[in-house]
């Protein structure tokens, strides 16, 4: 309706995944890389979840898009059914004609795999909405997965649902299934920035002539209250231009992104503190029908209470148990809801090494020369990049390991590197954070960051009020991915020198300080 008013070749904001529309932010970017080398590396299981509406199905139709002709696919969605059924969609899906029964299904699966062997093809198993699959069904499927064959190597799984899939993958029948999983990744929302670039993303890919159609204050009061839920903006953002179309007006302000909120109030989204609750509910739901399970015979009639004794009174057992529970239930509620308010929804942290044994750690570092920063060195057999940033930095976040690999391109993996590998140690200088731009303004590295908690309030900081913000995606290994954060449009070199060492005394910058991240 409003198409021609505004000049759009398409609705901006329709709702069916679309993998034009789909705006990269680093953590939709990292969820793509994840999967992307989840599937062609041969990880095996990969788990990705993400409130309702993150852009998961999106992300997944650009995912199968861009894999190559190697790699079958089977895309599975309607996950309410039972293994027989799933795996009866799985081959349909593969283009195998599906048998009546089960074990017609599962010789023809194994057939199937057969001949992907021979031609060296990846059989990769996506499904949506993983958290409809019942726990029976999971188990089942991991069986298929962990079947003693040659074939079974090819099977990757890449399971993707909303945030209930995370607790589901915590039940006491999952565990060997969570144990195989090599990759998981949750999508987060988008933060007050990336919202209003997707909001621009999405109009211009629609035909927008580039004239400004959602003024900042109605951007700031669309993302309050969607919580970066890109489905809920899409809502929104669709409604207020409806009603600005209505009024006759071309540019959508806070008067009418406050009356679309207002209609669309039943749009909020729930968050992780309320899946986490419910979770928790399903537990003590679980445990009651255990203990009443076992107050029965095999044939299902009730067990006859023992005379004199307290279990004649099932009904009180059962109250008492409910109000132990309940207490218990209650307290983990209250601390769950308290470390949601402090610590944001995490986001893969890039592992560099294991943890060391302290006694191990010190042989280690006794094998490392007393070598002062600035130099070149030799590896010896047995270091690690983590363990040569430690010894003459002292640390080893990911901006120091960022820095160690682009001073030496010959190292191209963060995880390894050789013996007899000449190695730059290079000196840790302001100098070295600040950098020139095109338009003769300057830069500063703020860091490079293994999650993006530290780069939300590093985004945030007074002394950056006014500046451009960036951050990219920094693939420091198969399995490794970081973001790079810079600053840029300062008028000159000491404007950013004197922000960089406010910002250095504040202790926030990862290069300076041991703690930061």
């Amino acid at each position: 309706m409003y198409k021609e008013y505004y000049g759009f070749s398409e609705e901006p904001f329709a709702i069916n995944p679309d993998p034009r529309f789909l705006y990269m932010t680093p953590t939709h970017a990292g969820a793509m890389f994840c999967m992307m080398a989840g599937i062609r590396d041969r990880k095996g299981i990969t788990v990705v979840s993400g409130d309702v509406g993150t852009g998961k199905t999106t992300l997944i139709h650009a995912l199968l898009k861009d894999l190559s002709d190697k790699i079958k696919t089977a895309f599975v969605f309607h996950t309410t059914v039972g293994f027989e059924d799933l795996l009866r969609n799985i081959l349909l899906e593969l283009g195998v004609k599906a048998g009546d029964n089960l074990t017609a299904l599962i010789v023809q699966f194994q057939l199937y795999m057969r001949e992907r062997l021979a031609r060296d093809e990846t059989v990769a198993i996506v499904i949506d909405e993983g958290q409809n699959l019942k726990v029976d069904v999971i188990e089942k499927l991991f069986r298929l997965f962990m079947r003693e064959s040659p074939s079974a190597r090819l099977i990757q799984i890449l399971l993707i649902g909303q945030l209930d899939l995370e607790p589901k993958l915590d039940a006491i029948e999952l565990q060997a299934f969570k144990g195989n999983v090599t990759t998981r990744y949750r999508i987060d929302t988008l933060d007050a920035k990336e919202c209003q670039e997707y909001i621009e993303h999405r109009l211009k890919v629609a035909g927008s002539s580039g004239d400004r159609i959602f003024d900042p204050e109605a951007v700031r009061m669309i993302w309050k209250f969607s919580q970066g839920v890109p489905r809920v903006i899409n809502l929104l953002c669709d409604r207020a231009l409806l009603n600005a179309y209505n009024a006759t007006r071309r540019v959508i302000d806070g008067t009418i992104a406050k009356e679309t909120i207002y209609e669309m109030s039943y749009l909020r989204p729930k968050g992780i503190t309320f899946y986490r609750v419910q979770a928790l509910i399903d537990v003590y739901r679980r445990v009651i029908e255990r203990t009443m399970a076992r107050e029965t015979t095999d044939d299902g009639t009730a067990l006859r209470p023992k005379t004199g004794s307290f279990y004649r009174r099932p009904a009180l057992l059962y109250t008492a148990l409910g109000i132990v529970l309940a207490g218990a239930l209650g307290i983990v509620t209250l601390t769950v809801l308290q470390r949601d308010q402090v610590i944001a929804p995490p986001t893969p942290t890039a592992i560099v090494e294991k943890a060391i044994p302290t006694q191990a750690k010190k042989k280690q570092e006794e094998l490392l020369p007393a070598v002062v920063p600035g130099t070149v060195i030799t590896v010896k057999k047995g270091w690690t990049l983590s363990l040569v940033a430690q010894q003459y930095y002292g640390l080893a976040n990911p901006t120091v390991l960022d820095v160690l690999l682009e001073h030496n391109p010959q190292i191209t993996d963060v995880n390894q590197i050789f013996a007899d590998q000449q190695m730059k140690i290079p000196t840790l200088t302001e100098e070295m954070f600040l950098g020139p731009e095109a338009d003769g303004r300057y830069y500063i590295y703020l860091g490079t960051f293994g999650d993006q908690r530290s780069m939300k309030a590093l985004r945030k900081n007074p002394l950056l009020q006014g500046k451009a913000v960036e951050t990219k995606l920094r693939i420091a290994s198969s399995d490794v991915l970081w973001y790079r954060m810079k600053a840029s449009g300062f008028s000159s070199r000491g404007e950013a020198l004197l922000t960089l060492r406010g910002l250095k005394e504040q202790g926030v910058l990862p290069a300076f300080t041991a703690s930061a991240e």
